[in-house]
């Protein structure tokens, strides 16, 4: 993340490299974790030290807010784990605008 955050030049690197490992930088634009527990409820309550197993889904949403510009960008995917790999339940979610304008006007 704080590469990419670099790359947008919402980080310095010099800043990065010395900065406090207690507060780091990355967490004014990524103050939250990048995945959780999913089932009957959105956020389901979960032992994250429990091991993975076949029947968990997960959300995968890393996301940045730019407080400054009041604008937040998060992608999401959900993922079945399986006994022979997972399952991007998301896959076929189209993420371009033009194809979600497309699905809603269909």
């Amino acid at each position: 993340m704080e590469s990419e955050l670099i790359g947008l030049k919402l980080l310095d690197r010099a800043e990065v490299e010395k900065q406090d490992p207690d507060a780091p930088l990355y967490k004014k634009y990524f103050m939250h974790g990048t995945s959780h527990f999913l089932g009957l409820d959105v956020h389901d309550v979960g032992n994250k030290y429990r091991k993975m197993e076949p029947g968990m889904v997960f959300t995968v949403e890393p996301g940045i807010y730019i407080r400054e510009e009041k604008l937040g960008i998060r992608l999401e995917n959900n993922v079945l784990l399986t006994e022979s790999g997972n399952i991007d339940l998301m896959a076929n979610i189209p993420l371009e605008a033009d194809a979600i304008e497309e699905l809603m006007n269909k």
